[in-house]
């Protein structure tokens, strides 16, 4: 007796589809609840920070060579430049000229919508990693289901094939 094969062509099938959509939009709610619990934890910058960060950015160089000289040199270099950054900077404390520098050295390449492109870029990755997985969660359903059959068919197959060998043998004996 030969194994029944599982079936390989399309079938349109109602179940197919529910999962498909399920599956889509199981991603699109999971990818945007991840967005947004990042944008809960890490919102925007404040509008002095975005200022102070584009600051950074077009005057980077004198910013740099700021950072980079003794503090005799930075305080003669705070008051002869007028702007206030550089006065405040002195003026900090150790703990926030470290988080002022942290800051300079990230801003080189900063634009102001830089924090909503990256939040449209994490739902595209976000959205695509869940997609597939589902995707491929739904293929090996659809392979499971038409193997099941495949496996159905096989034995009833054999029951009918059982069937009618003890139907034979009965009216013999």
């Amino acid at each position: 007796m030969e194994e029944e094969k599982p079936i390989m062509e399309e079938i349109e099938d109602s179940k197919e589809k529910w999962i498909s959509r399920i599956s889509l939009w199981v991603s699109i709610l999971l990818t945007t609840a991840v967005v947004f619990w990042y944008y809960q934890d890490t919102p925007p910058d404040s509008p002095e920070v975005v200022k102070m960060r584009v600051f950074f950015k077009e005057r980077n160089q004198q910013v740099m060579t700021f950072i980079k000289m003794n503090l005799n040199e930075r305080i003669a270099f705070a008051y002869k430049n007028k702007h206030p950054f550089f006065k405040n900077y002195v003026k900090a404390s150790t703990v926030e000229q470290e988080k002022i520098r942290s800051l300079i050295h990230i801003s080189t390449d900063y634009t102001p919508n830089q924090y909503w492109f990256n939040l449209f870029f994490m739902w595209v990755i976000f959205f695509t990693t869940f997609w597939f997985i589902g995707l491929m969660a739904e293929a090996c359903i659809v392979l499971m289901r038409r193997n099941s059959e495949a496996r159905i068919k096989t034995y009833q197959k054999e029951k009918e094939l059982r069937l009618e060998s003890g139907e034979k043998k009965s009216p013999e004996e």
